[in-house]
């Protein structure tokens, strides 16, 4: 039976993240060097594109850039820099929102769970504060409420509510990695799809411990006192004072394109099994004399994953369902390319039986354990726990790690109803701490990492074996009543 080598996924990664690709960003010259490379690499594993005459799958996308923005409170007033990031929304040259400032505790709005950040006060035309992630002292919490953690969840909810505007609050200190992350992800070019339909993200603003602090003082208040109050049981949003927001954009509009091939089904071609990875990265991000974010371990390493199954499945006896290879655009500006293709894509999602993310795959060498993220949410677990047991490996239990799941391109799919996970062996060590800290999202994420490719082809391996079972079954993989994402009707 053909397998994945080591070998193999190196080669790829080698190739794309090298400083030839510049970053494999969406849109440059990077991603026409990066498509011509999978192109050739689908074609010589024998897959036939998806469309009629082209692997490639066109998404239009939209770029915008932050120029200029300001936040009052009171007699206080903060520019963007290092303590804030103002944004207006992606498709708007400028928006400002001025009047009463209302505190929201932390945006979530989970009423089921007790808990409904926004209950109560007329939110419309209004300006809300809120702190990111979850609160102090949160255990174990649900899959739901850790997608309120998120801050495209809480900018949501605002506007849901009728908010003009929102300031989230990281209560951290300056040199904080998931504040500096949080501040460079705010401030950097931002993609969404170019459609009339596509949610308009809301004017807001994120500020650290040392702005929102400034802000607090200039309504009359400080964060600790905040922070207990929104911790506090049956918390209720009130109006803080009055202030303003403002900022401008750059807007650009341009297509970008997912690849797909597929090895058709023997019996079953109308049925598809999905692995997909993102092939685009940050480009030049960098600030220091090396720009170039090569994106090596995220996401050359799934690319090289995926043409490296792509090949092992050709190889094969050909499977009865067929098996879709995706590797798609803009993962790194919001899952892009995974929603328009799960959405509006060739393909449509009643077809596909499951999918599988292949994003930052294990380069920490081999390891005993497997960490499924989006463990108990779907039938797939009883497959990957056979397949983890056949190479003498087990699947580990880590909730901690779950907020991941709804980082990747297979998250799209899951959103349309297939069930979809990622299995991977990154997690086990301490590696991928450091790994997170020092170099994702930056320059130093290239190939002088000493990334150990036998995890990874484990994984590919593990993976196979799950898909390839899959494609000769009549199953149909199913959610968990528990989770809450379901397929279709």
């Amino acid at each position: 039976m053909p397998i994945v080598t080591p070998e193999g996924i190196a080669a790829h990664v080698t190739e794309l993240a090298s400083d030839a690709y510049e970053g494999r960003a969406p849109g440059t010259a990077g991603e026409v060097k990066t498509l011509a490379y999978i192109e050739t690499a689908f074609r010589g594993a024998g897959l036939q594109p998806v469309s009629p005459r082209s692997y490639r799958s066109p998404v239009p996308l939209l770029k915008s850039e932050g120029t200029t923005g300001r936040i009052s409170a009171g007699s206080v007033f903060v520019e963007n820099g290092e303590t804030a990031v103002v944004r207006a929304p992606l498709t708007e040259a400028s928006a400002a929102a001025k009047g009463d400032i209302v505190f929201a505790g932390y945006g979530i709005v989970l009423p089921d769970q007790g808990r409904d950040d926004f209950a109560g006060p007329d939110l419309n035309g209004k300006i809300v504060l809120v702190f990111a992630g979850l609160p102090d002292g949160t255990v174990e919490p649900s899959e739901a409420m850790r997608q309120e953690s998120a801050r495209a969840a809480k900018l949501e909810n605002a506007a849901r509510a009728g908010a003009a505007g929102a300031i989230l609050v990281y209560d951290a200190p300056p040199e904080d990695d998931a504040w500096q992350r949080a501040r460079t992800v705010a401030g950097r070019a931002e993609l969404q799809i170019d459609a009339p339909a596509a949610a308009q993200p809301l004017l807001y603003a994120v500020v650290g411990r040392e702005a929102g602090s400034a802000l607090a003082r200039g309504l009359g208040t400080d964060l600790p006192a905040l922070k207990a109050e929104a911790a506090m049981a049956g918390f209720r949003p009130r109006t803080l004072g009055s202030g303003a927001l403002s900022a401008e954009n750059r807007v650009t509009r341009f297509t970008s394109y997912n690849l797909a091939g597929v090895l058709r089904g023997r019996k079953h071609p109308n049925e598809y099994i999905v692995y997909l990875a993102h092939w685009d990265h940050l480009g030049h991000c960098g600030t220091g004399v090396d720009t170039i974010c090569n994106g090596a371990v995220d996401n050359a390493s799934g690319v090289g994953g995926l043409i490296e199954l792509a090949e092992a499945f050709a190889k094969g006896r050909r499977p009865e369902r067929s098996v879709l290879f995706l590797a798609t655009t803009a993962e790194e500006s919001g899952l892009l390319g995974g929603k328009y293709f799960a959405t509006s894509g060739p393909v449509d999602a009643g077809r596909m039986v499951a999918a599988f993310g292949l994003d930052t795959i294990a380069a920490n060498g081999p390891s005993d354990d497997v960490v499924v993220l989006g463990q108990g949410l779907t039938s797939l677990d009883a497959r990957l726990a056979e397949a983890a047991k056949a190479q003498g490996r087990r699947i580990m239990a880590m909730p901690d790690v779950q907020s991941f799941y709804a980082r990747s391109d297979h998250f799209a799919f899951a959103e349309v109803g297939v069930p979809a996970v990622i299995a991977t062996g990154i997690f086990a060590g301490g590696d991928f701490g450091e790994y997170m800290g020092k170099h994702y999202h930056q320059p130093s994420d290239a190939v002088t990492l000493p990334i150990d490719y036998r995890g990874a082809a484990a994984d590919m391996n593990l993976l196979l074996g799950v898909g390839q079972g899959l494609a000769n079954s009549r199953e149909w993989p199913t959610w968990t009543k528990s989770s809450p994402y379901q397929r279709r009707p």
